[in-house]
């Protein structure tokens, strides 16, 4: 008996090593600023604005935003044309779920992270986030999805380049 529970021990060793494994060092805001990137899920109305009027990109990629805004005036493009968040038009606020699967560091001061978002119809999305820190704050630097698969900065640059409304 000690035996077999010797040879669990070893094989289930592995595990306890990953789960024990610490943190990115300083991460410690990201979950903060993903909880206030998907906040308006949750809500039937959503959040205010769009997903890019959120406090929660970087300062440069605001830069982007505001001038993809103003290149574009009301006029709906490919790239406001769903919640980049959510990679939706609709969603279920009641079933909307978002979770953590990864992150880790790729520069100093900048993480990847890699979220999955379900907009509430069952099916998990995979996205990747570019955060960088700013001050004591982790934003969103850039985001890769299905919908946006060479990320949300390079469709805006791409956008720029287009006639609004052709």
């Amino acid at each position: 008996m000690t035996r077999w529970i010797k040879l669990l021990l070893i094989a289930l060793m592995p595990a306890a090593l990953v789960a024990a494994a610490p943190a990115v060092p300083g991460s410690a805001g990201v979950d903060v600023t993903l909880k206030r990137a998907y906040a308006g899920y949750f809500k039937e109305s959503g959040g205010e604005g769009g997903d890019w009027d959120q406090p929660v990109w970087s300062t440069r990629t605001t830069r982007l935003i505001r001038q993809w805004k103003r290149h574009n005036g009301g006029e709906l493009t490919g790239l406001s044309s769903y919640g980049w968040l959510c990679e939706c038009q609709d969603w279920q606020w009641q079933k909307f779920a978002w979770q953590k699967a990864g992150i880790k560091q790729i520069a100093p001061g900048k993480l990847e992270v890699t979220v999955k978002v379900n907009p509430g119809f069952g099916d998990f999305l995979t996205q990747r986030l570019i955060m960088v820190r700013e001050g004591k704050r982790w934003l969103i630097d850039d985001l890769f999805s299905e919908s946006a698969p060479g990320g949300v900065r390079a469709a805006m640059q791409r956008e720029l380049t287009e006639t609004p409304g052709s």
